[in-house]
């Protein structure tokens, strides 16, 4: 039945939860600053930088059979982390939990309780399949409409040169593998969180154009 969500690989069924109305797709919006100008027309508008969207929030209406179980729910439902849902199978959103919740009873007399889940999520959906093992060069396509940032582990020694498009990252002293967040902007000696010397192309980190 397509009628729960995953919270940090935990689903809502576990706990006697189940989802009544699954959050619609939803479309971010750009990043804008707008500006009133004393004596002209309108606002001047002004973008924080290319394909820069704000935060989604994706609700989950709910319900719940076993009012005993709230205690333990409220223990899980709190925090950071992933949210999967029915309706979007093989992938995730970077998500925390927004709202308090409340346990609501449906009817006078009837242990069912309805509650909503706000999870305030990144922009972008993530492909839980997406980690691929390459030994040789290797086109890989960016489905979507926007740049792709990717998290890459590099495998060498010495002083090694990653080039991806037109963005080429040089690691010094590797030794063993090292791993490139784009997003987070980071390079750390894989599984150890110690930084690495990194030179960028431009102070262009790599990404995967549409």
């Amino acid at each position: 039945m397509n009628d729960w969500f995953e919270w940090n690989g935990v689903r809502c069924t576990q706990y006697g939860i189940h989802v009544s109305e699954l959050p619609p797709p939803t479309i971010p919006s750009e990043r804008v600053t707008y500006t009133n100008v004393p004596g002209r027309p309108g606002s001047l508008t002004t973008l924080e930088g290319e394909d820069v969207y704000e935060d989604v929030v994706l609700t989950a209406q709910c319900f719940l059979s076993d009012p005993a179980k709230i205690p333990a729910i409220a223990a899980w439902l709190k925090g950071s982390g992933k949210v999967a849902f029915a309706d979007r199978q093989g992938g995730f959103y970077y998500a925390r939990i927004a709202n308090q919740i409340s346990f609501e009873k449906i009817l006078r007399g009837n242990p069912h309780r309805s509650f909503t889940v706000n999870f305030r999520c990144k922009p972008f959906w993530y492909e839980e399949a997406a980690q691929l093992l390459l030994y040789e060069p290797f086109t890989l396509v960016n489905p979507s409409a926007i740049p792709a940032e990717p998290v890459i582990t590099v495998r060498g020694s010495g002083t090694v040169v990653l080039a991806v498009g037109d963005v080429s990252v040089t690691l010094e002293n590797v030794s063993g593998s090292v791993t490139i967040d784009s997003e987070a902007r980071l390079a750390y000696v894989s599984g150890a969180n110690t930084p690495v010397a990194v030179t960028l192309n431009d102070e262009v980190w790599p990404v995967l154009g549409p």
